[in-house]
């Protein structure tokens, strides 16, 4: 009776702490989604200063969650997030103001975050 009390409670601390890494991340793609849809809306009102102070910020949120992210997520998932923030900032700082290039960048990071957490969700598609 020990062992299956033991292995019970193992099993709900590993559920509570899924479920908390699943809110967790969850806020934070929130908050990067923020930052980049309001990047993306400065861009349309030509504040092309303002936008690339967003997605710098939303950059240095990433960097600083690093450690957690590459910690408890595909490393390749991780990487192609932080070459896509490059190439945003590549468009918003470049020579050539391209707001149709950037839009597609950013859309494509926006993608590729929401994906993040949705590969973490426990549904029948993930589990499968």
């Amino acid at each position: 009776m020990k062992r299956i009390l033991i292995s019970t409670a193992i099993i709900l601390a590993m559920a509570a702490a899924i479920g908390c890494h699943i809110l967790y991340l969850n806020h934070f793609a929130d908050q990067l989604d923020r930052l980049l849809t309001q990047a993306e809306k400065e861009v349309e009102r030509e504040d092309w200063s303002q936008a690339e102070a967003l997605t710098r910020q939303a950059l240095e949120d990433w960097e600083n969650h690093d450690f957690y992210l590459h910690t408890v997520m595909r490393h390749e998932d991780i990487d192609d997030i932080l070459i896509s923030f490059h190439e945003a900032l590549a468009f918003l700082s470049g020579a050539e103001l391209q707001p149709a290039e950037y839009a597609a960048v950013n859309a494509r990071l926006l993608s590729q975050l929401s994906l993040l957490l949705e590969e973490e969700l426990p549904t029948l598609k993930n589990l499968l």
